[in-house]
């Protein structure tokens, strides 16, 4: 057995849904090959999501990245609380570090794959093991203008010494690796029938739309309840357990279900920020999408230009937002959008890891 050590951006479930889904192929496509996954926040959610492997994945509760810290009540980020959680992550680089080392060769891991934590590219590369970034940003890139330049220069040093870079749908930053490959949008597996199960209990008599609403399970925006969304006409509105909305047509998705890929799915419009997981989810289940516009964020800024350009969604500002109605007008729209064709990227993305294992000796 091949032993891999997998780490998992601690920043919201985004990370945590699509690093399952490259997880679960692996496993699938090679039976030599054994995981240790390093991360923190959804760690519950992602041993519930990979209990059918059994020994083959082990949890090593670990926290991987700083992530972004929002203002209250907003999707925009506090500079500076940022700034100070980052100066000290840094500060205590050279400890983690070796931790990280010390857990690597203890383990006998033979390569790190990341998404996209620099912690465990940084510990691969002291002890010579190949380093497999996987992610559409860094964080380095999604820092550049909300950061001191002396905290984005050390990053830039973590994230130069990757050996792979897989750049997914929307990647716009520099190329750190001279070995690299771009990936289009990938997901979960979605089960048809589980799809039509909700779609008859959210909509038995289907005359509804059923619109899932999502900001991301570490946002926490106190004004939604007053949003004129909720008064729109036969609609009933999916969220997620965190949103707290009190309305008649406002159902949440049930605290113990994974495989939310399937609510996006049973949904024919999906209105979220612009994080990659929840957007590939909503592609693969063929959902339209309404995107919400934060210029302040170069992630969302280079998803939503890839978005825009393949006419794969329509975008909205934050200001729009809590005047937002589902109309016949938007409707319309959302209709005229370009249908997302998948040409099998996850199993591109996986072939290649497992040559790369294979080749370590």
């Amino acid at each position: 057995m091949k032993t891999i050590a997998y780490y998992i951006s601690d920043y919201g479930y985004g990370h945590a849904g699509r690093s399952i889904a490259v997880i679960r192929q692996l496993l699938n496509a090679d039976a030599h090959i054994k995981l240790i996954v390093c991360h923190s926040f959804a760690l519950d959610f992602v041993k519930e999501s990979l209990k059918e492997y059994g020994n083959r994945v082990y949890f090593r509760e670990v926290a991987t990245d700083v992530g972004y810290a929002l203002h209250d009540d907003s999707l925009e980020p506090d500079v500076n609380v940022l700034s100070e959680k980052v100066q000290t992550w840094i500060a205590e680089w050279d400890y983690l570090c070796k931790q990280e080392k010390q857990f690597l060769e203890d383990c006998e891991v033979v390569s790190v794959i990341s998404d996209i934590s620099p912690l465990g590219i940084a510990a691969a590369y002291e002890i010579k093991i190949p380093s497999i970034a996987i992610s559409n940003f860094t964080w380095h890139g999604a820092y550049t203008d909300l950061i001191d330049r002396k905290l984005l220069a050390f990053l830039e040093k973590q994230y130069e010494k990757v050996t792979f870079f897989f750049e997914l749908a929307g990647y716009k930053e520099r190329h750190w690796s001279l070995s690299y490959q771009q990936v289009d949008f990938f997901s979960r597996n979605i089960s048809d029938s589980e799809v039509k199960r909700i779609q008859r209990e959210l909509n038995p008599n289907k005359d509804k739309s059923i619109i899932f609403f999502g900001l991301g399970m570490k946002v926490d925006v106190k004004t939604l309840q007053d949003f004129k969304l909720w008064d729109s006409q036969d609609c009933v509105f999916l969220v997620s357990q965190n949103v707290s909305i009190n309305a008649h047509n406002v159902v949440k998705v049930p605290p113990s279900y994974t495989e939310s890929q399937n609510y996006l799915a049973a949904a024919d419009v999906v209105i979220t920020k612009a994080g990659w997981g929840m957007i590939s989810e909503a592609l693969a289940g063929s959902s339209s999408l309404l995107l919400i516009n934060r210029q302040s964020m170069e992630e969302d800024r280079n998803t939503i230009r890839y978005m825009t350009e393949h006419n794969l969604c329509k975008v909205i500002s934050q200001e729009e937002l809590p005047f937002l109605k589902v109309t016949e007008s938007l409707n319309e729209q959302l209709d005229a959008l370009t249908i997302y064709q998948s040409d099998n990227e996850l199993n591109k993305l996986t072939d290649k890891i497992i040559k790369i294992v294979n080749e370590v000796q």
